[in-house]
């Protein structure tokens, strides 16, 4: 990739360490164009607005490169998973707790990280935030190396990451029905490890409803498969195959579906369906 402030790209190195190649052929996929801050006449300040561009197409627009950078790490992940269709990709966040994992397919939800991530914090060895591979031959969930990547709203509950910003005003008077800006957090920033490819114990798909009571409950077969087969991210690739790994998949595991009306609440709930004693404080 190519920026127009080199700081932008030193800022990259940590989160995307081990996906760097200096000696790359000179292909551009990103171009990041971090805009200049003027100040006028008067002292008025006027903001560097960055762009962010895959293969010419703009993905990014706005002032704040933190964001810039969850955009592009969001999108290395998609060029990174495209190809692996050796696997099930699965949108599904998943962690290890004890040797057993736990998998949280779901529908595309900006608190699904804030979920892992507070999990990892008590001890949880990280899987995936978004997305995992599933091996359709020995049931191994496999995960990633990229950074998480958290929802803006949802920093508060990690105080040690220091977020340093408050959200815009244009982000705040839009409300919940915003696009979320999301930063890229290291799991060395939470304290947390990698897992080995692990078979899930238990598959638990959040429903997200602020306010609500953070419950487990029973969920039908054919719900569970339903959506089991909605969080799947290459169906037009396995088609049928899926389905009967799926099935498989629910049938040697313990299957729930998870109300989170709270984040921490949810993360302790989860803890506890581990076998971890009254969930470790989590926020």
């Amino acid at each position: 990739m190519r920026a127009t402030d080199s700081a932008f790209l030193e800022r990259l190195r940590a989160p995307l360490q081990g996906f760097l190649d200096e000696d790359a052929s000179d292909e551009l996929v990103f171009s990041a164009d971090c805009g200049v801050q003027r100040t006028l006449a008067g002292g008025k300040v006027v903001r560097a607005r960055n762009r962010l561009f895959v293969a010419g197409l703009k993905i990014y627009e706005g002032f704040s490169q933190d964001e810039m950078a969850g955009r592009l790490i969001s999108g290395v992940r998609d060029i990174a998973t495209r190809s692996s269709n050796e696997f099930v990709r699965i949108r599904a966040g998943g962690v290890v707790v004890s040797g057993k994992a736990i998998l949280l397919p779901s529908v595309p939800a900006p608190h699904l990280p804030a979920l892992v991530a507070l999990l990892i914090r008590s001890g949880a060895e990280y899987l995936g935030d978004e997305v995992v591979n599933l091996d359709p031959v020995m049931h191994r969930v496999h995960g990633s190396s990229l950074p998480l990547l958290l929802a803006e709203d949802d920093l508060a509950l990690f105080p040690e990451l220091d977020p340093g910003r408050e959200p815009s005003r244009r982000r705040r008077a839009a409300g919940d029905g915003a696009k979320r800006p999301r930063r890229p957090v290291r799991l060395e920033e939470l304290g947390g490890r990698r897992a080995e490819p692990t078979t899930p114990a238990r598959v638990v798909f959040p429903t997200f409803e602020a306010g609500s009571t953070t419950t487990l409950r029973p969920i039908g077969d054919a719900e569970a498969l339903f959506r089991f087969t909605q969080a799947c991210l290459n169906l037009h690739i396995w088609a049928d195959r899926a389905l009967l790994l799926f099935r498989e998949v629910l049938r040697t595991t313990r299957v729930a579906e998870l109300v989170v009306g709270s984040l921490s609440d949810g993360a302790r709930l989860l803890l506890e369906q581990m076998g971890v004693e009254g969930g470790e404080p989590v926020g």
